[in-house]
């Protein structure tokens, strides 16, 4: 057994409670950015062990299929401004609820996974978007950069998990 072949036994050993939530609606062109992430790596992450979870806009879906010990990498589009395609990543207990009250209506899958899991431990990688508006399919901007967005998330979640290992 060579190295790659130990490291990929550890990798599949140690990713069994990491878990991807992909976020987004299909209808909305680049609000799907999520999705064809997961899509596009969703083999990869199979073969390590790693659960991926199509939520898209049916947040409950999404958290019913989460545990307190999950660690969670949520695959979601963003609009900070900033160029189409770039991710930034944010520790899941940096995110603050702007909701106000109890009630389960309109929540967020971010939302509902503050209120029932406050303890879970995860990320956010939040892609940049170009255009959100409705239609079938990523703008030309992000389909171009799909690749690479794909690599540099899946890069993300093995990096995490090496971490994980050394611990």
């Amino acid at each position: 057994m060579n190295i790659d072949e130990n490291r990929e036994i550890i990798i599949r050993n140690r990713s069994s409670d990491i878990k991807v939530i992909a976020i987004g609606n299909m209808l909305m062109r680049d609000d799907a950015i999520g999705i064809e992430v997961a899509k596009d790596i969703e083999e990869k992450l199979l073969g390590k062990e790693i659960e991926v979870i199509y939520a898209e806009t049916d947040a409950q879906y999404g958290i019913s299929n989460i545990q307190e010990d999950n660690y969670i990498f949520v695959l979601d589009a963003a609009y900070y401004g900033k160029e189409p395609g770039e991710i930034t990543c944010l520790p899941l207990n940096d995110f603050i609820s702007k909701k106000k009250g109890c009630s389960q209506h309109n929540y967020s899958f971010l939302d509902l996974l503050k209120l029932y899991y406050p303890c879970v431990k995860g990320e956010i990688c939040a892609i940049e978007v170009k255009e959100v508006e409705f239609g079938i399919g990523l703008s030309s901007a992000l389909q171009e950069k799909l690749k690479v967005i794909s690599k540099d998330v899946l890069d993300k979640i093995e990096k995490y998990i090496i971490n994980k290992c050394r611990e």
